[in-house]
């Protein structure tokens, strides 16, 4: 087993822009086996000169000599940065803590990787909060908040995602089939009062019904937080199957008639297109009831006002700015949200 030597090592250093960009790698919703590895091995593919080392080489290196390379190449780089800063190791016990919390089963190697004492506070500091993913806010704010005199607790962490809407550390995931959903729900929510940037969860689009499942399986072993899957009406025989597969602190919820475009109420659908295209014909209501599938309708009025093709991303994105009244939340809509936060009607009236 080789022994590591800082000497037998060259190595080029990464810019700022990089370390950020590991940072926010390393901090993202993934599992830790998951991003630590890609962000490890890419640092020493990019930056290691000598030994030059292949792909199958470096993953054949003890994980200790991999944790030792990045540390070496990393702190480097940010004390040639900035090297009048020192490193405030409470926000590394925070990262580890983001990284794990939700999270089951982690391996031994990627223990390993999680303990690595990377000079993260610098980088912190000179990223701008306003324009930060809220995964680096989460880790800025600890930064700026906990020091040796008032060390990271674990406790802290509910009051302190809720204090500044951070939604890390995750607590919830919603698996959502599409794009629409993801876009709207969080949306909806936070007019019903119930922020889902405070209560941590997350929304995961799918990509559509038929990957749910899978997405699903492949979560359900790894996350020891509960998770809550959407689906339309007609994946009904979907749901009958995941059934015996879902765990107790999990569940399904179905939307009871058609998809999620099919919930939306008429009167905002008609609002909103008629405020984005205030050039073209206006959609009445009696253009929302051509087709039984609302998307069938949307997509006609594209077609017929020659306004390009009908995008859900787009749409959701057109929906959400005008949400403006109560009576923009369907009966429906408010179900979906009860149901997924474990809330009744009457706690938001």
């Amino acid at each position: 087993m080789p022994s590591f030597n800082v000497d037998n090592y060259k190595f080029k250093l990464l810019s700022f822009d990089e370390l950020v960009i590991n940072l926010d790698r390393l901090s993202r919703f993934k599992p830790p086996e998951d991003s630590y590895n890609r962000v490890f091995y890419s640092i020493l593919s990019k930056c290691l000169i000598s030994p030059n080392y292949s792909k199958s080489q470096l993953e054949e290196l003890p994980v200790s000599i991999i944790s030792s390379l990045v540390k070496l190449i990393w702190n480097k780089s940010v004390m040639n940065l900035f090297p009048s800063y020192e490193n405030n190791f409470q926000v590394n016990k925070a990262l580890k803590y983001l990284s794990t919390l939700p999270f089951k089963n982690i391996d031994s190697n990627t223990k390993v990787l999680l303990n690595t004492k990377l000079f993260i506070s610098p980088v912190l500091e000179h990223i701008s909060y306003d324009t930060a993913p809220l995964n680096l806010k989460f880790l800025i704010k600890v930064n700026s908040s906990y020091n040796f005199d008032k060390p990271f607790y674990k406790n802290d962490i509910d009051s302190f995602r809720r204090k500044y809407s951070l939604k890390f550390p995750i607590k919830k995931v919603l698996i959502v089939e599409g794009i629409t959903e993801e876009n709207l729900i969080p949306v909806f929510a936070n007019k019903l009062g119930f922020n889902f940037d405070k209560e941590g969860i997350f929304v995961l689009g799918a990509g559509g019904k038929s990957k749910s499942p899978d997405l699903y399986l492949k979560l359900k072993d790894k996350l020891n937080i509960p998770i809550i899957l959407l689906f339309d009406s007609d994946a009904k025989s979907i749901c009958l199957s995941l059934n015996n597969l879902i765990l107790k602190k999990d569940k399904i919820i179905l939307i009871k008639n058609g998809e999620f475009e099919d919930i939306l109420s008429l009167n905002l659908i008609k609002r909103a297109l008629n405020s984005e295209y205030e050039t073209c014909l206006p959609i009445i209501k009696d253009d929302l009831h051509i087709f039984n599938k609302m998307c069938d309708n949307l997509e006609y009025f594209y077609r017929t006002r020659n306004i390009g093709e009908f995008k859900k991303s787009k749409f959701s994105k057109i929906i959400a700015k005008n949400i403006k009244y109560p009576t923009d939340i369907t009966n429906d809509v408010k179900e979906i949200i009860y149901a997924l936060i474990d809330k009744k009607k009457g706690d938001f009236l």
